[in-house]
């Protein structure tokens, strides 16, 4: 209101002056009234002096009201628009008639949310030696919801034909806080972090071939963890470490199968004694796209109140990993491998005979892994080569500790893939696998996986 009433003073001042200056100026040239050619014209040339001073007036009265209008007209008034020269000096001037209310950042209030859904979906078809062919589909949800920036939710679901129905599975369900920049605490279930090809490369529009190498499964390596852990990462000069440690429900030892007396069961969800399993994995960064690691876990998978309580189990693995862009292959190489050996210590089963097997003294010693390399064509200049990717996996899987059961097997697989798009891929794998001692179970895989 002040600029207002000063602008107008100044307005009304400047209309006396004009208004007055030619009669004070007619008194004391003439006598008669009137003025002469040159006193016309210099009150002309100060008269069109103050016109233009008077509109510069005008035009910033004209901007005075905006700023002074309410406050949606303000908030209106600072919306992105077409700029005038001059107009930098606004902002400044909005400041000073309606002060900055300092905002609550969203993020920041208990309850807002942010939920996304990603995933994957495949199809199948598996024609292997001494089975029947067969079409398979799964479609694999994953569920990740922040319910601030620091507390994080995520889940996946297996959902399968089979039978006649649907089979739903959950594969894991986890709560995560980010404590700081180098550690995340989690609870739940879990994916187990010394195997790294669970966690990194299982989803089927990531892991390569049609199907997951053996040497990590088959009880040699934990998938899933139901406990707590901590994890996260650290620079160490121009190089990087990570890190995973986490406390979960043990493994079960199997004890009344001869077949697979002394292996390891990783499925359940239920701990069989007061003891838990501690486990992990360190990797190290010394070059850019190159990780090393090594994994472990230590637990006592002996039921409690029975003589395998106090049996001790340690599972161990190093893993590999390479990815480097190649002007020389014009293209990306990938290299995955990780093998694992398994040792449970000396116990007798079925020591009275009663199951039929017994007694059965043995060291339980199981090893299995992989190794893989994969090519793409990913700088010539054809699309039709670019998206062109070989692999070549070996991977191989000892015979159960008892042998009475599974016998040692190495598997050949040679795959060809073509990406429809960076998610989406058609993937032909031939399979050489021949188990010690067993007819072949060489397999023709063909699949189509999407990931979104």
């Amino acid at each position: 209101m002040k600029i207002h009433r000063r602008c107008s003073a100044a307005i009304i001042q400047a209309a006396l002056l004009i208004i007055a200056a030619p009669v004070a100026r007619a008194q004391d040239t003439t006598g008669d009234g009137y003025v002469t050619r040159k006193e016309y014209d210099e009150l002309k040339a100060q008269l069109l002096a103050m016109k233009k001073e008077l509109d510069a007036l005008k035009n910033e009265r004209g901007v005075t009201p905006k700023r002074e209008n309410s406050e949606s007209q303000t908030v209106a008034a600072t919306a992105p628009k077409q700029e005038s020269p001059g107009s930098q000096a606004l902002p400044e001037v909005y400041k000073q008639v309606a002060p900055e209310v300092p905002l609550v950042q969203p993020e920041g209030l208990l309850g807002t949310t942010k939920f996304l859904l990603a995933g994957w979906a495949e199809g199948m078809f598996e024609a292997r030696n001494g089975e029947v062919s067969t079409f398979s589909a799964s479609f694999n949800p994953i569920f990740l919801w922040e319910l601030t920036p620091k507390i994080l939710f995520d889940s996946r679901l297996e959902i399968e034909p089979s039978g006649g129905g649907t089979n739903v599975n959950l594969v894991n369900a986890q709560i995560s806080y980010l404590l700081n920049d180098y550690i995340a605490l989690g609870v739940g279930e879990f994916f187990s972090p010394s195997n790294v090809f669970v966690e990194r490369f299982e989803p089927q529009w990531i892991n390569k071939l049609p199907d997951r190498p053996f040497g990590v499964y088959h009880g040699v390596l934990p998938n899933i963890s139901v406990g707590a852990q901590v994890r996260g990462g650290f620079p160490i000069g121009p190089t990087r470490a990570n890190y995973a440690f986490y406390v979960s429900n043990g493994p079960v030892l199997n004890t009344f199968d001869p077949r697979f007396a002394g292996t390891l069961d990783f499925n359940s969800y239920t701990d069989n004694n007061d003891n838990k399993a501690v486990g992990g994995r360190v990797g190290f960064l010394p070059i850019a796209g190159v990780e090393v690691g090594y994994g472990f876990e230590t637990s006592k998978p002996g039921f409690q109140g029975t003589p395998f309580h106090d049996v001790q189990a340690l599972v161990q693995s190093v893993d590999l990993e390479v990815t480097r862009d190649s002007d020389l292959l014009k293209g990306r190489v990938n290299v995955f491998a990780q093998y694992a050996w398994s040792h449970v210590d000396h116990a007798i089963y079925d020591p009275d005979g009663s199951i039929g097997f017994g007694p059965l003294p043995l060291t339980a010693k199981r090893d299995g892994g992989y190794a893989e390399l994969a090519y793409r064509a990913t700088k010539f200049d054809y699309d039709c080569l670019r998206n062109l990717e070989m692999i070549f996996r070996w991977d191989h899987l000892s015979r159960d500790p008892s042998g009475l059961g599974d016998p040692e097997e190495t598997r050949w697989t040679l795959g060809l893939n073509y990406w429809l798009s960076p998610s989406t891929v058609l993937k032909a794998a031939y399979e050489w696998d021949q188990p010690n001692g067993q007819p072949n179970k060489n397999a023709l895989l063909l699949q189509t996986a999407m990931g979104f």
